[in-house]
């Protein structure tokens, strides 16, 4: 019996150390990836021109020193981990965004999703008149949002990360939905969230 063949992206993490910055080198970016049960985070040297591409692109992540904090507060460090891509739910990418030529004129929609712990919002861009929704049901699984919010409750009490980009993945998302009109102040006002 033959098997489909699995398409692996291979992510090196960058060691850094707290008190030195990254260095300003534009293909290396900050990246955090939001699972159900814990946080991947590290810094990683970009080879394509977007991070949504190469996501959408792979069914596996290999992780080379990556480390896992989990929402329970637990931290483990590992040299070499495989995650599959239907595992994360989101990833925030960093600066700097994707190559200017891909971007065309577009409209921005609000819509917020859920996933276990999470709760995100963002803004899709799609053309002018074209409803959202359906726009987000022929994109691959893999869903930038700029100007995105994503609040998550740990052990320690909610929390929110801001992001200029954050990539989520629909296919595991519980819910995914236009925002309502003050869905975004409601979110930051969450109690407990920094």
């Amino acid at each position: 019996m033959l098997s489909a063949a699995t398409r692996v992206l291979r992510l090196a993490f960058e060691p850094t150390n707290a008190r030195e910055p990254i260095p300003a080198d534009p293909t290396v970016i900050e990246f955090v990836a939001y699972a159900r049960d814990s946080l991947l985070t590290g810094s990683l040297r970009l080879d394509a021109d977007r991070l949504t591409d190469l996501l959408n692109a792979s069914d596996e992540l290999d992780l080379v020193n990556a480390v896992w904090v989990a929402l329970d507060g637990r931290t483990v460090q590992a040299e070499d981990a495989i995650v599959p891509r239907s595992d994360l739910v989101a990833v925030k990418a960093g600066d700097p965004r994707g190559n200017p030529a891909y971007r065309h004129h577009t409209r921005q929609f609000a819509v917020t999703a859920g996933a276990g712990n999470y709760v995100m919002h963002g803004f899709i861009h799609g053309r002018p008149g074209a409803d959202p929704m359906i726009h987000l049901g022929r994109r691959p699984p893999m869903i930038p949002l700029t100007d995105a919010t994503i609040i998550y409750e740990t052990a320690d009490g909610w929390h929110r990360d801001e992001a200029a980009t954050l990539i989520v993945n629909r296919d595991v998302a519980d819910w995914l939905r236009p925002a309502k009109e003050d869905e975004l102040q409601r979110l930051r006002a969450r109690p407990g969230a920094a």
